[in-house]
């Protein structure tokens, strides 16, 4: 079974707190893709139906526009800035970002350099 850790660590002088949070789950769909400069609606073919979804991370190294399923009328749209990843995972209080199963990510990069888009996932596989 796959599993995925996520850390959590804060830092002020001399005083920290750090988490982590496992997750396993019998399934994953993970996909890393260039994204070139002035790409527009790049598709990235990915599955994740999310009533099985235990984990969510999606980063990029350059500013991207993620759209779910088309990218003329997207379910969803996710700006990424560089480097921040958007993390979510099932129990951690905050709602999921996908409102619907995805069939497809469509990827736009006007950051005037290629970035990379990777995506990592837990779902199960035998809900």
């Amino acid at each position: 079974m796959p599993t995925h850790k996520i850390n959590s660590d804060w830092q002020a002088g001399n005083e920290s707190l750090s988490k982590q949070i496992t997750i396993t789950a019998d399934g994953e769909a993970n996909v890393e893709v260039a994204v070139a400069d002035e790409a527009a609606d790049l598709a990235i073919n990915i599955a994740i139906d999310i009533s099985a979804l235990q984990l969510l991370y999606i980063v990029a190294d350059q500013d991207l526009t993620i759209e779910t399923n088309d990218g003329t009328t997207p379910d969803d749209t996710l700006a990424l800035k560089a480097g921040k990843p958007i993390v979510w995972y099932d129990g951690c209080g905050y709602s999921n970002p996908l409102s619907a199963d995805v069939t497809a990510l469509y990827a736009s990069n006007a950051s005037g350099v290629d970035a990379t888009l990777t995506v990592k996932t837990l779902q199960d596989a035998t809900p």
